[in-house]
This record gives C-alpha cells, structure tokens and sequence, in this order.
C-alpha cells in the first residue's frame, strides 16, 4: 500500500510539474509581450485565447476523462485497442468539423468577440490551435493511464520550450506584433501532436465502435457546464473589462493577472501534494485533527508569502534590467490590482484544503455545483465593481468569486465529514495578513518601512500566540513523505 501511494505521490507531482511548466511560460513570456505590444495589441490577444478557452471544454465534452475510465474498465481489458481507436476517431472528427465550422463563421464570431475590423485572421489562428489542442488530449490521457509520467512531461516541455523560443524569435526579434503569439502557438500545437499521434499510430484501428462512442459521450458531457463555468470564472472578465474600459484595459488588466502566478503556482503545488495525502489518511478522527492544522498552516504559509508580495509589488513591478521591465511601463498601472487576484489565489488554495470531506464520501458533483456558483458571483460582481473600481474593482469580484466556492465547498464539505477546525486561529492569520497587506495602499508607505512591516507580521503572530510547538511536531511525524 505504502509503495503504491509513493508511486501515486511521484506520478502526481510529475504531472504537476508539466502543468506549471505550462502555466508558467505565460510568465516567462510577460516581458516580451508588455516590453514591445502595446496594451490594446496584448488585450487583442487576450481576448483571442479566453474564446478559445471557452471553446476547449466544448471540444473536448470530457471526452478524455470519459476514455481514461473506459480504458481502465475492467470489462473492457480486452478491448482497450478499441476504446483507443474510438476515442481518436472521435476527437478527430469531432475537433475538425468544430473548426471547420469556427473558420466558416469566422467574421460574425470576430464582429461579436473582438473590438474593431477586419479581427476575423485571429478566429482562424484560433480554429487551428483549437484543433492541434484537442486531438493531442487523447494521447495524453494514454499517457496518463499507462502510468508514463516522464514521456508526457517530456512533451510538455517540448511544447513549452517551442512555444517560448517561437515568441522570443518572432514578437521580440523579428517584431511581427502580436500575429506572431497566435503562428508560435499554432507551430507549438502542431509539433506536439505529431510527436504524440507518432507515439501512437502503431496501436491505431480502423475500427469504430458507436456503443462506446455513446457512452463515452453520455459520461463526458457533463463535464462540460463544469468546465464552461471554470472558464467563466477564469476568462469572462475579460470581455467585461473591455465592454466598460476598451482593449487597452484588457491589456493591462492581463498582465497584471498573469503576476498572480507566484500564488497560483504556490497552490498547484500544494493540491500535487495535498490530494495523494488526504487520500492515504482516510477518514479518521487522527487525520480530522491533522487536517484541522494544515488549514491553519496551510492559510499561515499563503498568507505570509502574500503579505510579503503585496508590500513588495510596487518593487516587483518596476523591476527591469537596462530597459527591460518585468512588466513594460505602459502596464504598469496594474499594480494596484495585483494583491487581490494573488489573495483570490489565495482562497483557491483554501478550498482545496476543504475537499476531503467531498472526496470521502463521493460527492464530487458538489465540487460542479460550488465551481458554478462561483463563476456566476463572479460575473454578477464584476459588473457591479468594474464601472466603480475599473480592473481593480474586477479583480475584486475574481476574489469575491474564489471566498464563495471555498465559503460553500467548506459548508458542503463539513455536512459530509465534519472537521473541528480552528477557526479563532484561521480567522486570526486572515485578518491580521489583510491589515498587513493592503496598508500600503492606504498609507504608502517607504520601502523601509514595509520591510519593517514584514518582519512585523510574524512577531505580531508570535504575540497573539498563534504558533504551537506540539502542533509542528505532529504534522512532522504524520506526513507521508519522511
């Protein structure tokens, strides 16, 4: 048991890795796209790819995750070749008849999605990397089911570094503007699915099996409004944003976004982790206390990395190398925005720390219903606090969002298996993070005195006795990984 949770514990952080590798190249990125596009040219670009995330969950239609669990059906170990080959036929058929009808209704799509004339080339980049995206899902998920966690992190790097060398080479070099984002990602696409259908081609059919396609569906599809509402929480503001401020908020609304993933990535890291761990607990009276203590140290962790980001931004905005800037100066007015989307993260994390209880007792589509819920008090407050606030008041409502799915998984969650938490002590981190982190905002303080008032922060903890000594201990011989 040991050695097969250990296995699953190394194949989930392989995985991981190439989710942030992936993640994190829109990072890497951030220079050269806010150092030589101007705003509303990014915010084009922006806009582009929310509609293909949107559009990523309706060509996929679950249709990995509904593979993966016929493949591993024990009824069908005898015929794994075949749910294979239907699962490609499938995705490839239905991904070009997507596109196909993406690139014939390319210039309404244009007219409805993106600001000015002639924008409908951008929904054609945007049908072809679609189409390369969602074929190669298949062969990952192979990937996955067959336990292969280094050939599909392999490829992912692949993707990464093709796509980073192509940006690089055509929008900081050659300077073709922003087309070249769309021709780096379409060249990327096209070279990962080819190493992938090469991996696979050998063990293709010609056989296509219309029950299994069926049922494939009829399991896949709910997944679906799932996945719509996850880019609706991730992607509508975009569109909000540019309905109340134009293109060139959008721009900077991104980039200031994508510094949010100094936290993001801190919390994907944590789920690779938390998942396996909670999974190995089980539902015990010992692991409702030890979990009871991460969401304290888990909530101490974020909160403290977030105070310490927060009384930092203005220098990490600002950070350049000769005349090049993490974010280009004419982005620089994002910054305010920065410490809620990386406090919404924040509370992403949270709500991962809330799911045992969920998993436990099988109710996973509660996790549907809070993703829902969330997405749609996100928009609502989006149009309240953009037209108020402008990007600052819609990330807010991406935070409000964030607070309302770990406020109702906790709830959910609690119903299912309840967790004496400590909520004084959690409240306690909260609250005083919060006075420590946006006070600068309100005082502006000198860069001296937010280094005091970093160091601040944990004597102040120390003062209000939130750390125990017995409590690290426990954690210490309880964890999985000594």
């Amino acid at each position: 048991m040991a050695a097969n949770i250990r296995s699953l514990t190394k194949q989930t952080l392989v995985y991981g890795l190439g989710t942030v590798a992936t993640r994190f190249i829109t990072f890497l990125l951030l220079p050269v796209y806010t150092n030589i596009l101007a705003p509303a040219d990014y915010g084009l670009a922006i806009l582009v790819f929310a509609f293909t995330a949107f559009m990523n969950h309706i060509y996929n239609y679950g249709l990995d995750s509904a593979f993966m669990r016929y493949y591993e059906d024990k009824d069908f170990n005898d015929k794994r070749g075949n749910v294979l080959s239907t699962a490609t036929w499938m995705t490839l058929l239905s991904s070009s008849i997507l596109s196909l009808i993406i690139w014939l209704a390319r210039k309404p799509i244009a007219d409805l999605l993106l600001p000015g004339s002639n924008q409908h080339l951008f929904i054609s980049y945007a049908a072809a990397i679609l189409f390369f995206d969602c074929i190669s899902r298949v062969p990952f998920a192979l990937l996955r089911t067959e336990g292969k966690p280094f050939t599909f992190l392999g490829v992912r790097l692949i993707n990464v570094l093709i796509t980073l060398g192509l940006n690089v080479y055509l929008v900081g070099v050659r300077k073709v503007g922003v087309i070249g984002i769309f021709q780096s990602n379409i060249i990327a696409s096209a070279i990962t699915t080819t190493i992938l259908y090469f991996l696979l081609i050998s063990r293709l059919q010609k056989t296509f099996s219309g029950s299994l396609a069926q049922g494939m569906m009829l399991f896949g599809l709910p997944f679906v409004p799932v996945g719509l509402a996850t880019a609706a929480m991730e992607m509508m503001n975009r569109y909000i944003v540019e309905h109340y401020l134009g293109l060139s908020a959008v721009g900077i609304f991104s980039a200031g976004y994508k510094l949010g993933i100094f936290m993001l990535l801190l919390s994907t890291a944590f789920f690779y982790a938390w998942q396996p761990f909670f999974l190995k607990a089980g539902p015990s009276e010992a692991s409702k206390i030890m979990f009871s203590r991460i969401l304290k140290y888990f909530t101490l962790v974020t909160l403290a990395f977030w105070v310490i980001l927060s009384l930092l931004m203005k220098e990490i905005v600002n950070l350049h190398i000769g005349g090049v800037y993490l974010i280009g100066p004419e982005y620089a007015g994002c910054e305010p925005m920065i410490p809620w989307i990386l406090l919404g993260y924040v509370f992403q994390g949270i709500n991962l720390v809330f799911l045992p209880g969920i998993y436990f007792q099988k109710k996973t589509r509660y996790m549907a219903y809070n993703t829902i819920l969330a997405a749609t008090v996100n928009i609502i407050a989006n149009f309240i606090l953009i037209p108020v606030w402008g990007i600052v008041g819609s990330a807010i409502a991406a935070t409000i969002g964030y607070i309302t799915q770990a406020t109702s998984t906790h709830y959910i969650s609690q119903k299912l298996y309840k967790i004496p938490y400590d909520y004084p002590r959690f409240f306690l981190i909260i609250g005083l993070a919060l006075l420590f982190g946006f006070s600068n905002y309100f005082f502006n303080f000198s860069l001296p005195v937010r280094l005091i008032l970093i160091v601040a922060f944990p004597l102040m903890l120390c003062l209000f006795r939130f750390f125990k000594k017995e409590e690290f201990n426990s954690l210490k011989s309880l964890f999985p990984f000594n």
